[in-house]
């Protein structure tokens, strides 16, 4: 059986690997643009959506992410990380669900849990899945910046402003 102590730095050095990053940890950078919504329409949110990071950290590699909202107040998600990432992540897939809520123009995700994807060829791989397969009831919430038909910019508690393309 593998240690916590153990898995903490498999996990780690995966991280390092998968990222190509120093030592110093980077940080994101802010983001500028105007709140322009003081309310939203859960309807408006509804529907399938591409996301993208509008202030990702220096030198962070792309991912293709979707997200969609349902009109009963479920969510489905997938990320793939591309470039460098992908390679060292043996080509695996996130896949997420959970809740969301709409109040004013806030947007609440709740009870989110990850599932990895993975043909299972890579060891770290595995090892990084089945450690975030164990991440369960995941929660956050974002501030609706900008919205619109086709486009939503929001912006996480956590200073991450993602912008989201209706498909």
């Amino acid at each position: 059986m593998i240690r916590k102590s153990s898995l903490v730095a498999v996990l780690a050095s995966t991280m390092v690997m998968a990222s190509c990053a120093s030592l110093k940890p980077s940080e994101r950078p802010a983001y500028t643009g105007a709140d322009t919504v003081s309310s939203a329409n859960p309807s408006q949110l509804v529907g399938l959506w591409t996301m993208s990071d509008l202030n990702p950290y220096p030198q962070a590699e792309p991912q293709s992410r979707t997200i969609e909202y349902r009109s009963d107040g479920t969510l489905t998600g997938q990320i793939t990380p591309e470039g460098e990432s992908a390679k060292a992540l043996g080509g695996m897939t996130f896949e997420m669900s959970g809740r969301w809520q709409l109040e004013e123009d806030r947007i609440t995700h709740e009870g989110l849990e990850m599932k990895v994807i993975s043909d299972g060829s890579n060891p770290m791989a595995s090892l990084l899945g089945k450690a975030f397969s164990q991440k369960k009831n995941l929660s956050g919430q974002a501030n609706i910046y900008e919205l619109s038909a086709n486009r939503i910019v929001m912006v996480g508690s956590d200073g991450v402003a993602m912008e989201y393309v209706r498909q």
